[in-house]
This record gives C-alpha cells, structure tokens and sequence, in this order.
C-alpha cells in the first residue's frame, strides 16, 4: 500500500481527480439515501443523525489536524536537511585548506562537481536521472573519504580529524536526505482518515436528504474543503511533486560562492 501511494504521488492530475470524486460521490449517495428515508424519519432520528454527523466531523477535524502534523514535521525536517547539507559542504570547503596542495585542491574540485549533483530541480527528475544523481553522490562521498583516509594516514592530529569530520557529516547528511523523501505518513493513516471523510460526507448530506432540503455546502463545498486538504498534506510529504517545494537555495548560494571565487 506504501509503494501505491508513492507512485500517486508522481501522478498529483490523478489525485486531484480522485480524492474529491469519491467524496462528492459519497455525499450524492448519502442524501439519496436521506431523501429514501425521509417518509420513516421523525424528529427524534433527525436528531440522532444530527448528533452521529456532529461527532464524526469532529472526528475527522482531529485526525486531519494530527496529519497535518506529520506532514508539516516531514516537510521542515527535509528543508533543515538542505541547509544542513548546505553547511557541512562549505565547510568541508573551508577545511580542504588544511591539506596539502595537492589532495586541496582534488577535493575542491569533486565538492564542487557535488554540490552541482545535490541541487535537485522543481520538477520531478526522470527517475532515471535522480538514479544517476544518487549514484554520482556515492562516487564523489567515496572520492572524498579517500582523500580524507590518506591525510588520516600521513598526519594523524586534530588539524586532519577536522577535515575527516567535515567529509564524515556530508556523507550523514545525503544518508538523512534519501531517508527523508522516503519517510512518508503511513497508508493506514490515510486510509482511516480517508474513511471518515467519506462517513462525514455522506451523513452530512442524509441528514439533508431525510429532511427534504438539498445543501450545497455539506453536498458540495464540505467534500472539496476536504479534499484541498488533504491533498495538500499529501504535497507537503511528497517530495518535488505537486506545488510545494523544498527550497534549494542554501545549496545554490554554496554552488554561487564557490563559482564566484570567493572562497579561497
């Protein structure tokens, strides 16, 4: 179930067909079945329709709020981790000059080459590109722990520790990274909170149809306020899907440091 719903996650047109379909579809049926009913419905059963429709919204009020949750943390520990990733680079940069000429200047080069790798395009990549982006990553993180193991070897102080420390977070980081875009809310989650939004759309439209009037918020706005929602939880925990994004900009401000020169 995880594995379908990350491959919606790269068809965001299909969800936003589907989510507010079925709700909609769920109301319909609720106040046809409402509008059947009514002859039997007296005032104590509208009643108690009343009181199912007011604790099931209250219900689905809660659980959307404890999703949004989740998926505003998912979302925020991701772009720390940009920043983060940001970080360890430039100073992996910074500490480079603690070699000599030589390994300095070979580690410069495959950090710049990397930085250029982990800047991730607002459009989800060819899944083979980001196949290809993954696997240059390990090969310069491989490059770069080379470099840092041969420095430990020929001078074994505090001065190269810094720099096998700096190359040590940036491989943490990317491994936090990947571990990150696959960390997403639990299908059972979106299936309990699926299931009560189709109950709350459906008694809030019976309870119209039982009393012979016809609402258009409860059968039309109330399933689209909830869909909106819940396709945006959706797009906070998907990563360079739909229209929210995490911000690349702390790595272009490295890459754009690094172009200009300016650190030596």
């Amino acid at each position: 179930m995880d594995e379908f719903l990350a491959d919606l996650g790269g068809r965001v047109g299909l969800l936003i067909l589907l989510v507010p379909s079925f709700l909609l579809a769920c109301a319909e049926l609720g106040y046809r079945r409402g509008v059947r009913d009514r002859a039997t419905a007296d005032e104590w059963f509208l009643g108690h329709i009343g009181g199912v429709q007011a604790a099931v919204l209250a219900l689905l009020g809660l659980l959307m709020g404890f999703t949004f949750s989740m998926g505003v943390d998912r979302f925020d520990h991701r772009r720390a981790l940009v920043l983060e990733e940001a970080q360890a680079i430039r100073t992996a940069w910074w500490r480079a000059s603690l070699l000599q000429d030589a390994p300095a200047s070979a580690v410069r080069d495959l950090l710049r080459k990397y930085v250029d790798i982990r800047i991730l395009p607002k459009a989800a990549p060819d899944p083979r590109e980001l196949a290809e982006r993954m696997r240059r990553s390990v090969e310069i993180q491989v490059a770069l722990w080379r470099y840092a193991d041969a420095a430990a070897a020929e001078a074994p102080d505090d001065i190269t520790a810094l720099f096998v420390e700096s190359v040590n977070d940036i491989v943490d980081i990317h491994a936090g990274r990947v571990q990150a875009t696959r960390s997403r809310i639990p299908s059972g989650v979106w299936l309990i909170v699926m299931a009560v939004a189709a109950v709350g759309c459906w008694t809030s439209t019976y309870s119209g149809g039982a009393s012979g009037v016809r609402s258009r918020l409860t059968g039309v706005m109330l399933p689209l306020l909830v869909s909106l929602v819940m396709l945006l939880i959706f797009d906070l925990t998907n990563e360079r899907h739909g229209l929210i994004h995490i911000s690349q900009q702390p790595l272009i401000d490295v890459q754009a440091s690094i172009a200009s020169g300016r650190w030596r």
